[in-house]
């Protein structure tokens, strides 16, 4: 079993690792509901990479995820905290979530997080002291490490709503001074609204995070990461995500365009 994800993403025989005719357990999964390309909401079911990634993986080892909407990200981790979900497809590590879940040894993903601000009221990053008294927008139940979450909640004026698309309309506006998200999502979204023309990320990154799966310490499935962590470690593995995150920012801009939710 130790290997045998690694064998799959070398030959590409995922659907051989597991027989068609063998019953799969369901291993209950949720993540954020609006990082495209990473995650989204789409049809009552959290897709996009992570959820791919985690499909495909703990597909191998025999489990069928379910991941059916539980409710936004902060609901997420509280299903996670209390049991009701085992498995959070993606997140960062802070010192609450360590102390409910059991995190995989390697990163599933790494992601850059950055500030971004609108172009008529730019200011530059150089260090958390340019947040102080500023006011930033999150989306409930984001956290972004220990030492950013403090700072925030001490120096700065955070306003959390339920999505990206609002608090960059707010950005759009001057209604809030910045919007602290992953770099990649954040571009992905400009591109998506058509805002990039009023709104830049700036280049100094605030954190340089990893993404973990992670699994309740009280789910019975928290030794599957030893497994599932083989794989992470791999050169094709990298090569695989990079293709997805390609393929899923290209899968949910069509699915906003289908919804006429762009410009």
């Amino acid at each position: 079993m130790k290997y045998r994800l690694v064998v799959w993403l070398m030959t590409g025989l995922i659907s051989s690792q597991v027989s068609s005719a063998e019953h799969k357990s369901i291993l209950k999964a949720c993540g954020h509901h609006d990082y495209a390309p990473w995650n989204w909401l789409q049809d009552d079911k959290i897709v996009g990479v992570c959820a791919r990634v985690a499909t495909e993986l703990f597909g191998s080892l025999g489990y069928d995820l379910d991941l059916t909407y539980v409710g936004p990200w902060k609901r997420c981790q509280q299903m996670i905290e209390k049991g009701e979900v085992d498995l959070n497809i993606c997140s960062f590590k802070n010192s609450n979530r360590e102390g409910y879940s059991v995190f995989s040894s390697d990163p599933m993903a790494s992601n850059e997080n950055a500030m971004f601000v609108n172009k008529d009221n730019f200011f530059d990053f150089e260090g958390l002291e340019t947040l102080k008294g500023k006011l930033v927008g999150l989306v409930r139940g984001v956290s972004l490490g220990n030492k950013l979450d403090d700072y925030l909640a001490n120096n700065s004026h955070v306003i959390r709503v339920k999505d990206y698309q609002a608090l960059l309309s707010m950005l759009k506006l001057n209604r809030i001074d910045a919007v602290i998200l992953g770099r990649q999502s954040g571009r992905h979204l400009l591109n998506l609204y058509g805002l990039n023309n009023k709104i830049v990320d700036l280049p100094n990154a605030l954190v340089k995070g990893d993404l973990y799966f992670s699994i309740s310490k009280k789910s019975p499935h928290t030794g599957l990461l030893i497994d599932v962590n083989e794989t992470l470690k791999s050169d094709e593995y990298r090569a695989w995500l990079a293709s997805l995150l390609v393929q899923y920012s290209q899968m949910h801009k069509e699915y906003k365009q289908n919804q006429g939710v762009t410009d």
